[in-house]
Parts: structure tokens; sequence; C-alpha cells
């Protein structure tokens, strides 16, 4: 216990003023709450003289004492209660950032189940039971060896019984802990299968529906597990617990029944002997806390070792800024692939400041890869990529991503209205601004139609739209942005006829007088292009103008002759 109250003590960092001000208020806690046990000593020793001035005494005694425990039980929670929302809130936004400029790499490899649960069930165990647990651990101990010490003054014999008491319940708490250190890393992990087969069953659900799938065993089974195993853990810590409790409650009727003895044999005054008699009682009333604690503590451990491994985040570094002027792009050489399998192979191309080029190849060829390294979502595995005559990686993650606007195949929308959703590409947009984005990228017509305009809340993902005016909205948001470069990833390839002219006019808006790197399928978006790259098995095979490439015998060409019959090709 001590060693994760040391932790805690540490992860408290700026706010541990907070929980060091709360302990002292717990200390003079424990002091306040021997006034009832003194205000009865006090009637015992004047029980022959009970004078109202006695009776006010006493009443002065547990006035005192009372008000001291109320207000220094509310310090307690101003201090530290409150201490350990502070401080949790500090470690999600601390999360977020590190995040935030974690590769996507990252978030292929991690499991979105422990990210999710780390932001969500563990930051709400060690902001809701952190502090409680010091508070009944510290508390607890203090109140049993304060009572302890208290009557060691009046009687060395009846406090060393009390403290006695203390040092053998620590036996059952010492194995309570060993069961909940054993049993709460099994807890999370179940939390983690549960959270991440729920999160794959919502997003599979249309599948598992169409396969006749919706029984969901595999859910089922998950919470089966999740299930027994908390069923075990609470059954683990039972005997020990109970065991804790028996011996302070056998101790407390020690103490008890020797207050008796010793004042029935002479041995001890009469007074002194109901003052034991009334601390049997009252000595191990905290302590009783100290069990939930101790079991607190263990899970707040767990918490707090899968926090960190979370926390251990990848970061990509740089913080040079771009040179508003200089926005052509250079691949140098470049090589990257996902663990053992290469997808590019030391690729290099030049992409001039406002050209305009296409990137043609298979599905899985590494064209949206190369995408993504261009933005620095990923960083190579070796050459590099310069923006501006700089290595990216010389560039803050967000200073870099700020020169780019991206319109992807697969829009996300957030549950948000329609012009918050726009107006993601700026905060600080006005109303007019972003309709007159959205009328250039034709969208401002459905909007208005919408049950609320603007202000309709679109659904999860948007939901209640259709791909095309989906894949407008995402372009109404770049063009909000106005960066100077715009990666525009098969962006037409879901896209019905009957919406595609207004698509493609809401594109030649966003692009214009921009450099642009486009992944599409479709001719019409690549013929035009400045330069055309196509990538076969990582490799640039062919590079060059869609008419000049149609003069020479290769990839393209064969595409372009048999484009209508080839299976698993794309034209971007």
């Amino acid at each position: 216990m001590l060693k994760t109250l040391k932790r805690i003590i540490k992860l408290s960092g700026k706010h541990k003023g907070r929980v060091y001000w709360g302990l002292v208020c717990s200390v003079l806690n424990t002091i306040f709450n021997c006034s009832s046990v003194l205000a009865f000593l006090w009637v015992l020793q004047n029980i022959n003289n009970l004078t109202m001035d006695v009776i006010w005494t006493t009443i002065a005694i547990l006035g005192v004492g009372l008000v001291g425990k109320i207000i220094l039980k509310f310090l307690t929670n101003i201090f530290m209660t409150a201490a350990g929302f502070i401080i949790f809130t500090d470690k999600r936004l601390e999360l977020g950032d590190k995040l935030k400029n974690a590769p996507m790499g990252y978030f292929s490899k991690e499991s979105l189940g422990r990210i999710n649960n780390t932001i969500t069930t563990n930051m709400a165990t060690l902001e809701n039971f952190t502090m409680m647990a010091v508070d009944n651990v510290v508390g607890g101990i203090l109140q049993g060896l304060g009572v302890s010490i208290f009557l060691m003054i009046f009687d060395w014999k009846m406090g060393l019984i009390a403290i006695s008491g203390i040092l053998l319940s620590l036996i059952p708490l010492t194995l309570i802990q060993t069961k909940s250190n054993s049993l709460s890393l099994k807890r999370y992990e179940a939390v983690e299968r549960v959270t991440n087969n729920v999160l794959e069953y919502i997003r599979g659900i249309a599948v598992i529906r169409s396969f006749g799938r919706g029984n969901a065993s595999k859910l089922d089974e998950t919470f089966d597990e999740f299930e027994k195993t908390a069923i075990r853990m609470e059954k683990g810590i039972l005997v020990p617990h109970g065991f804790f409790r028996a011996t302070l409650e056998i101790f407390s009727g020690i103490i008890i029944l020797c207050a008796a003895w010793m004042t029935y044999h002479g041995t001890m005054d009469f007074t002194y002997g109901m003052m034991f008699l009334v601390s049997g009682f009252i000595i191990y009333g905290q302590m009783e806390l100290l069990a939930n604690g101790a079991f607190l503590m263990e899970q707040i451990e767990t918490s707090m070792d899968q926090m960190d491994e979370t926390y251990n985040v990848p970061k990509l570094t740089g913080h040079e800024s771009v040179d508003e002027n200089k926005t052509d792009i250079e691949i140098k050489d470049v090589t990257f692939g996902y663990d053992s399998r290469v997808i590019l192979d030391k690729i290099s191309a030049k992409i001039p400041a406002k050209s305009k080029c296409a990137i043609v190849g298979y599905s899985g060829s590494g064209k949206t890869t190369l995408c993504n390294l261009i933005v620095r979502f990923w960083d190579v595995q070796s050459g590099s990529i310069t923006f501006g005559g700089k290595d990216i990686k010389s560039y803050a993650p967000d200073e870099l991503l700020s020169h780019f606007s991206m319109v992807f195949q697969n829009v996300f929308l957030f549950n948000d209205t329609v012009e918050n959703n726009i107006r993601f590409g700026c905060p600080n947009a006005t109303h007019e601004q972003i309709v007159e984005v959205a009328k250039r990228a034709r969208c401002h017509d459905f909007i208005e139609a919408l049950p609320n305009g603007y202000n309709t809340v679109i659904g999860e993902n948007g939901s209640s739209l259709s791909g095309g005016e989906k894949q407008r909205i995402s372009i109404a948001r770049a063009l909000l942005k106005d960066a100077p470069v715009v990666i525009l990833d098969e962006a037409t390839s879901s896209v019905d006829p009957e919406n595609e002219s207004e698509l493609m006019e809401a594109i030649a808006e966003l692009t214009k007088g921009k450099t642009v790197i486009s992944i599409a399928h479709r001719l019409n978006t690549v013929k035009n292009a400045d330069q055309i790259l196509v990538i076969d098995h990582g490799h640039i095979v062919q590079r060059g103008t869609h008419k000049e490439l149609c003069n020479v015998n290769g990839v393209y060409k064969k595409f372009l002759d048999i484009r209508q019959s080839s299976a698993g090709w794309s034209i971007t």
C-alpha cells in the first residue's frame, strides 16, 4: 500500500499540495474523533459533582469535536476528492495530446479497446476511487493508532492490546491485497475484451445480420467470461475480508472484557474502566474502511499500470514552421512497409508547387500509403520526403498538416450539425463563410432542404446523408481550410453517376490554384494531370502525362486497353 500511496502522490504532479493538505486534515480529524471519548471521561470524572458547568463543558467538548470533524471532512473532500478529478482531467488531456502527435501506425497496432478503456473506464476508476482509497487507508490507520495512543496514556497495557489488534489485522489485510492484485489484472483484461468485442459488433452489425449471425454468440461468451471474472474477484477477497473484520471485532471484545475485568477486581479506576468500555466499541470503526481501501489500492495500481502502458505513445517530433511560399514536394528513395511486408521500395518523385499529380496502381500497391507518408501519418523507414525543401520530420506535425487538405474515399463526419462539421476545417469561421464554401462545394441546396438547414444534426458519421452528400460536405470542409496542397484519396470512387457531375464541380473548386495529388479510378480525373505516377509492386514503373503514357507500351497503356474487362485494377 505504501508503494501505491507514493505512486499516487507522484502522479499528482503539480496538484500534490492538495493531497498533502488533505492528509493533514485527515490527521487532524483523527484528533477530533477522540472528542467523544474525552467528553465521556470528563462526565465520569465529575459524576459525583454533576453541575451545569460540567454539563456545559461536556457540550462544548462534543460541539468542538463535531464542528471540527465536519469542517475537516469538508476540507478533506475539497482538497483530496476534488484533486482526483482535477488530476485525471489533466491526464486525459495529456493522453489526448499524445494521441494527436502519434503516428497512424500506432492506432493500427494498438488495441482501440485498450485506448478506450484507459480514457473511460480506467480514468473513471482512478478519479472516483483514488483519493477515497487514500483517505480510507490513511484515515483508518491514523484513527486506530490515534485512539490506541490515547488509551495508552491512561493504561499502557490496554493501549498495547489495541495496537496488537491493528498489527494482527494486517495479516488478512495483506491477503486482501495479494488476492486483489492477482485478480485486478484479469478483470481489466476481461473489460478490455468486452470493449473490443462490443466495438467490433457495432461496427460489423450489418455484416452480422446479413449472414444471419444476429445472436452474437462471441459477444455473449465475452459477457459470460466477464461475469465469471467479476464473481471470482469478489469471492477471492470474501474470506480474507471476513478474517480482517473478525480480528478487529475480537480485539474490540478483548478490550471491553479486560476493562470490565480490571474494573471489577479494582485494578483499574472505575472512570477509566468505563472509558475503555466505550472505546472498545469505537476504536476500530474507521479501520473497517481500511479493507476497502486496500482492495481499491490494488485496483488503482493495476489501472495506473495500464494507464502508463497506454501513455507510452510514440511521438512524431519536429518544431520548425513551413515557409508559406515553398510548397513543392520531393520524395527521395522512400522505403516503407508494415511489419516484414514491404509496401514501397525506393520510391522517388517530384511534385512541383501548384501542379497536378495522379497516382495509378493495383489495389494494395501503396498509393494511399504514399499519400499518408507525405502528410506524415507515418514516418518513412528509409529515404526522405521534403516539403518546401525541408525534411517533413523537421516540421511540427500540426504545422505540416495545416498545409494539407485531404478528401478521403470513406468520409468521416461527426455526430453534430452540418455547420459544425464544415466549420471543423476552420474553427473560427463565420456562418457566412460556411455558406459560401457550401455553395462552392455544391452542397448548399441539399443542406437548405434538411429539416433544420445548417443546424441539422446529421447523426453519427453522417448516417442520415447519402454518400455523395457526405463527400461534398467533406469538400466544403477542405475548401474552408484553404490549404495549399489537396490530396484526393479515391474521392469519387463510390459516387453514383447522378451525383458525379456536382461532385466533380466541387472538386474543381477545391483544387483551383492548388497542388493536387489524386488517387482515383476514373479516367477523366487522371487525364488532365501534369504527371501520372504508375506504381506496381512497390515501385514507380512509369511516369509522365496521359498523352505520353498512352504512346508507350507499359502498365498504363495496358490498363487503358483492357480496363473494361480487367479485374483488380484501379486508375488514379
